[in-house]
C-alpha cells in the first residue's frame, strides 16, 4: 500500500465492509480503486465502505467512489457509505454524493 493509505476488507453473509484509513489523493486512489474492484469481483450482495478514518480526500478519490458505485449497480450489488469522518461527510454534500451513497 502507498504511505498514507490502509484498505482491509472482509466479508460477512453476502456483505463485504471494505475499511479505510488515511489519506485518498491521487498516488493512493489507484490502491484504493483495485482494493474496490477486488471486493466487487467476489460478489457481494452489498458493499459498504467505512470512512471514518479518512482524513482528505481529493476528487481522484470522489470518482473512484462513483465508479466503484456505479460497477456495484450494474452488477446488482448494493453500495453504501457506512460512515465517513467530518471531513468527508462534508466532501459528500458539498459534492450531491451523501444522498446517493448513504444508508
Amino acid at each position: 500500500m502507498p504511505p498514507g493509505l490502509e484498505v482491509h476488507i472482509s466479508s460477512e453473509a453476502g456483505t463485504t465492509l471494505v475499511t479505510v484509513t488515511g489519506e485518498v489523493d491521487l498516488l493512493t486512489s489507484v490502491t484504493l480503486n483495485r482494493e474496490l474492484d477486488i471486493a466487487l469481483d467476489a460478489g457481494p450482495q452489498w458493499l459498504r465502505l467505512d470512512l471514518r478514518e479518512v482524513i482528505f480526500m481529493d476528487t481522484s478519490g470522489v470518482a473512484v467512489l462513483i465508479k466503484a458505485r456505479r460497477r456495484a449497480l450494474e452488477a446488482g450489488c448494493r453500495f453504501s457509505v457506512k460512515s465517513a469522518s467530518p471531513a468527508i461527510q462534508r466532501l459528500l454534500e458539498i459534492t450531491g454524493l451523501a444522498s446517493l451513497l448513504g444508508e
